[in-house]
């Protein structure tokens, strides 16, 4: 981890901290004392790279022209690729279109084949304004190819209004104050697109059935909330993913474009069902109150659900959480996309 980030940090910057920190021979003292060993892979992304070897500087500086390395988007595409039954993420951030798209497309094509159990996607993730951060445009694409876009409202109807915008015709420009007909025309054009705006601000949004996928996009609560105050939300920080109980990533990258493609991320990821599953069930559990921790996607998805209606209703009448799991939604009205 420490490599990773300091090879990274001495292109950026030429200050060695591997040299400063001596960290090689510190790291041969380290000895194995408890615990089960476990194969597992390491991943990385590592944008600065792609320095030619006649100018290499050290001994440990990436080859002739390298890629940069991108695993850990690699391995979440081909873990999700792999997907039977289920995929539980938990992440800070939830916005990187590529695995909504691929997961779409992955479900749909089982779909076709005639498969009739659906993949299961269950999320947790932020939906605070801190949470989210300068990143509601990208968080609202995902969800929107998730057919959830309902649960980021104002985000939403900004893309609608721009896209309507966009697709309207060309603004009529009257010749001088006295062409009256090309006023005439300005003023039906204006007319039509205020029409349009008020009808899409208006708008009733619903969630958008995904052929093949069934999905949960949740956030958690302070499950001692008092009744009659604002429900505390708990701030999500975990880079989590977990396919089908038998395959874990985790680490430092969140799920959106930085982390995928931009920093210096580390994650780990193993196939261990004897330490995937009690890993999920400990988390739902925590989550669900012990009331949504099932080991049958299908039975889960629906106490998650239970859930998630039960807590809307509480949370609209000032009573206490049933759990600590509420549905994503998102109200803030600003548009950012610096991911």
């Amino acid at each position: 981890m420490h490599q990773n980030f300091a090879i990274a940090w001495r292109k950026e910057t030429g200050e060695d901290l591997l040299a400063c920190r001596d960290c090689d021979p510190t790291s041969n003292r380290l000895q194995f004392q408890n615990g089960t060993r476990l194969m597992m892979q390491v991943l990385r992304t590592q944008a600065q790279v792609g320095q030619p070897k006649t100018n290499r500087k050290h001994k440990d500086d990436v080859g002739d022209h390298e890629k940069p390395v991108r695993d850990i988007q690699s391995g979440y595409m081909v873990a999700a690729n792999n997907v039977t039954q289920f995929i539980y993420i938990e992440n800070q951030y939830f916005r990187w279109p590529p695995l909504a798209d691929h997961l779409k497309t992955l479900a749909g094509k089982y779909f076709e084949a005639g498969r009739k159990v659906p993949l299961y996607l269950f999320v947790v993730t932020n939906d605070t304004k801190d949470g989210v951060g300068m990143g509601t445009a990208k968080t609202q694409e995902m969800l929107a190819s998730l057919g959830r876009a309902e649960t980021i409202p104002a985000i939403t109807k900004l893309r609608m209004i721009k896209e309507m915008k966009r697709e309207a015709p060309v603004r009529p420009r009257p010749d001088g104050p006295n062409d009256r007909a090309g006023q005439r025309k300005l003023d039906e054009w204006q007319a039509e697109m205020d029409r349009k705006t008020k009808e899409i601000e208006t708008s009733n949004l619903v969630a958008k059935k995904v052929p093949g996928l069934k999905i949960h996009v949740c956030s958690l609560v302070a499950p001692n909330s008092p009744a009659g105050q604002p429900w505390m939300p708990v701030y999500i920080h975990s880079k989590l993913m977990i396919v089908d109980d038998v395959y874990t990533t985790h680490g430092s990258a969140n799920i959106n474009t930085r982390s995928m493609m931009v920093d210096s991320e580390l994650n780990i990821c193993h196939e261990h069902p004897e330490f995937s599953q009690p890993l999920r069930r400990r988390l739902w559990s925590l989550h669900t109150n012990k009331i949504g921790a099932q080991d049958e996607p299908k039975d889960a998805f629906t106490a998650w659900q239970e859930i998630i209606d039960i807590n809307k209703d509480r949370q609209q009448n000032e009573g206490i959480p049933h759990a600590s799991l509420v549905e994503f939604y998102y109200t803030e009205t600003s548009m950012t996309d610096f991911d």
